[in-house]
């Protein structure tokens, strides 16, 4: 199994680590640090999360107030948020 980032994804990552960054470069290595395990959860247990949709999974990223949407195509988890759960969810509807 591997994981790639949507564009969108991509996007939402060089976002948040640059919010983290302004704020502590520490806050930011942490944050990093917490979205890689949620990684390595989604990787061990794809099947384990909850259902946003027919096909899209989500995982709340700990410590943070971030959850994680990913799609399942074979082989490959694709993440198509990395989303900051204050935000609109109505702005994810070209991704899911």
């Amino acid at each position: 199994m591997i994981i790639r980032l949507h564009p969108k994804a991509e996007e939402d990552l060089e976002n948040a680590l640059n919010y983290y960054y302004e704020i502590d470069n520490k806050l930011e290595a942490k944050f990093l640090k917490y979205l890689d395990t949620t990684f390595d959860k989604i990787l061990k247990f794809k099947n384990l999360y909850p259902y946003e949709n027919e096909v899209v999974q989500k995982i709340v990223v700990e410590k943070f107030p971030y959850i994680v949407l990913y799609e399942q195509y074979g082989e490959i988890i694709m993440i198509l948020a990395i989303f900051h759960t204050k935000r609109n969810p109505q702005t994810l509807t070209d991704r899911v």
